[in-house]
């Protein structure tokens, strides 16, 4: 137990007998409820007051109020408060002021977001040097960072929407330029080989298929690999709450009014001390329905909204860029508005980061699972899909420190590494793609753990198509953001996770790419006849594309069924009979984005969600806090979470 530093003043034995944290509230506040937040906040190490404020027993204001009060110093809500003049502060700048909770007015003066431990520190020094109280005001943590963004708020927004092509241009999807149509002339390339290789010189033919097929072979062989590596068991909890680390959660909102009750429920839901956690609802300018739909929630004091800046690209990684500098959390957790996370999930996040003994493991991915399959077969591919690359790839690949790309959600980053690598691209519709390569440049590595987030799939094909396009739209500009400088990537990344991205990111786009026309030139040789015995080149294409065929679909076939079993699917056989049109119409998506590639690469289709309408969950209890009429003598509080 730590030392308490007890403000005593006399004829107040109550308020004499508590921490400074809650000295002001003597009289205000049931002395149950004091006990009780004493004991609580001894138990998960924390400060009393938050114990309070996130049981909603007093406001922020209301302890910083009797907080000051007791310190014999001002409280300030920060209205209108001026800072001296300055040079314009830098980005950094304003992020180390939010997290030292420290503003400096005037010569001399300073306003100070104190609480709990920060409270007492600042008691003890009024103690040694009372002068200091003449110059000193108290405010709270959200006031000031409400500061910071009504001063500085410009200066935030282009850190959001360009700092990393400010900073590191080569490494954002905003500079790609001409290579965009590049690519897509490569595509097309590409695409027309399988049918030209037959009147192609045969040096030419050779050495084209065997490029092709390199790629090819090695994206299945990964997926081999997986299927014959044994799962991982789960993570168990990390239960002791005292060392657990302050977290955040950043979740991007854009026209989610229909999922916003069952968000909050879903956030409510998660088993994790809320004196700990920091929520950060992020919400655009123009977005009236979701705002509305917010205020009707009663949001509890961990859960915070935030507004979007209006420059730059409207995508989910200048949402989240916007959020950064205000997340006080050591580990941050990045949620989608229809999530499900399973509610032990950062529990069990933190038991990875903690066992892992490796201060270089800066994120950690959660497995994705669809939740509305019976939907409809294309939610039951979906779902499958999900299945053989969650369940089945991305662990194997983790297990062996072969970096991957991120799923768009459930990704918990190491706060260190997320300011390492410069946050999110702005500029890459996929930004988790990018961020996990750009993680492994830097030395940081990734793992799975195995705890379900459950998602929702669209279930109409026009919705699937948009989300799928969007997708593979991404992956090129990660392909191309990277592989602009091969010698810097092999140089940073190593040449195993170059490789390894080669086979995941030019593997999976390229045979989205070409497998319709592959198909189209093998009917084409069974129907015409055209491999002859006496024609050597024309039998090694011809045996190669069969090797390649026959390898890609076993491996798919193998890697998703197996991830169907282990997430318990029925059906199997049926579904992954429907594979190969699942797979036309991966390839129509991959074309439709080859397309706004080049004419609208920043252009984000949004997915609407809130319209399943099955689920496999089962019903959640809602670990809710709760206050109860009992005497004076005994706590209110009754967290779910004690």
């Amino acid at each position: 137990m730590r030392p308490q530093l007890e403000m005593r003043v006399p004829g107040d034995d109550l308020a004499a007998s508590l921490p400074v944290e809650l000295a002001g509230l003597a009289g205000t506040v049931e002395p149950g409820d004091l006990a009780y937040a004493q004991r609580r906040a001894r138990l998960i190490g924390v400060g009393a007051d938050e114990v309070l404020i996130a049981a909603g027993v007093v406001t922020p204001d209301q302890a910083a109020q009797a907080s000051a009060r007791r310190l014999g110093i001002a409280f300030t809500r920060l209205d209108g408060v001026e800072a001296p003049p300055s040079p314009r502060p830098s980005p950094a700048d304003l992020v180390a002021l939010l997290h030292s909770g420290i503003l400096r007015t005037a010569p001399g003066r300073l306003v100070l977001a104190a609480r709990g431990d920060s409270l007492r520190q600042l008691a003890a020094r009024l103690a040694a040097r009372p002068a200091l109280r003449e110059g000193i005001a108290l405010t709270t943590p959200e006031r000031l960072a409400a500061h910071v963004r009504r001063r500085h708020g410009p200066t935030l927004a282009r850190q959001a929407a360009y700092g990393l092509i400010e900073r590191s241009p080569r490494l954002s999807a905003g500079t790609l330029g001409p290579s965009r149509l590049i690519f897509a002339l490569a595509a097309l390339i590409l695409a027309l080989v399988p049918l030209l290789l037959h009147s192609a010189p045969a040096p030419l033919a050779i050495a084209l298929a065997l490029g092709i097929g390199t790629i090819l072979l090695g994206w299945n062989c990964l997926r081999l690999a997986a299927v014959i590596s044994p799962p991982e068991p789960p993570d168990p909890p990390w239960r002791a709450d005292r060392s657990l680390p302050r977290y955040t959660l950043i979740i991007p909102l854009y026209r989610e009014a229909r999922v916003v009750a069952q968000l909050v429920e879903a956030l409510l839901a998660i088993d994790y001390p809320r004196e700990k956690l920091q929520v950060l609802l992020v919400v655009e300018a123009d977005d009236g329905e979701t705002a509305r739909a917010l205020a009707g929630q009663r949001l509890p004091a961990h859960l915070e909204i935030i507004t979007a800046p209006g420059i730059g690209p409207r995508t989910k990684p200048k949402a989240l860029n916007a959020a950064l500098p205000f997340a006080r959390g050591t580990l941050i957790g990045v949620y989608d508005a229809e999530d499900q996370p399973d509610p032990l999930q950062l529990r069990r996040v933190c038991t990875r980061f903690f066992l892992a003994r490796d201060d270089r493991l800066g994120c950690v991915q959660a497995q994705l699972a669809i939740d509305n399959l019976d939907d409809g077969w294309i939610t039951r591919q979906f779902a499958a899909e999900y299945a053989g690359h969650f369940d089945v790839l991305l662990p194997m690949l983790g297990a062996s420190r072969i970096p991957f790309p991120l799923g768009g959600t459930s990704n918990h980053f190491r706060r260190a590494a997320l300011e390492a690598v410069g946050g999110w691209d702005p500029h890459n519709v996929t930004e988790d793609a990018d961020l996990g390569l750009r993680l492994a440049r830097l030395g940081w590595r990734t793992e799975v753990t195995a705890s379900t987030t459950d998602e929702e799939a669209p279930r109409r094909f026009a919705a699937w198509l948009r989300q799928r396009t969007r997708w593979y739209k991404g992956w090129m500009q990660t392909l191309l953001v990277h592989g602009r400088q091969p010698q810097a990537l092999l140089r940073e990344a190593g040449c195993v996770a170059t490789i390894a991205f080669l086979f995941l990111m030019v593997g999976g786009v390229g045979a989205a790419l070409v497998h319709p026309f592959f198909l189209i030139a093998l009917l084409r040789d069974i129907t015409l006849a055209q491999v002859r015995a006496g024609s050597p080149t024309l039998a090694v294409i011809s045996g190669l594309g069969s090797l390649v065929l026959i390898i890609g679909y076993v491996s798919a076939l193998m890697c998703t069924g197996l991830g169907m079993h282990r997430r318990g699917m029925g059906r199997i056989a049926g579904t992954l009979a429907l594979m190969p049109l699942y797979w036309l119409m991966m390839s129509l998506a991959a074309w439709r984005a080859v397309g706004q590639l080049v004419i609208a690469p920043e252009h984000w289709e949004k997915t609407d969600h809130g319209l399943a309408r099955t689920s496999r969950r089962r019903p959640r209890r809602r670990r809710l806090g709760r206050v109860t009429n009992s005497g004076a003598d005994q706590p209110r509080l009754q967290p779910a979470d004690a």
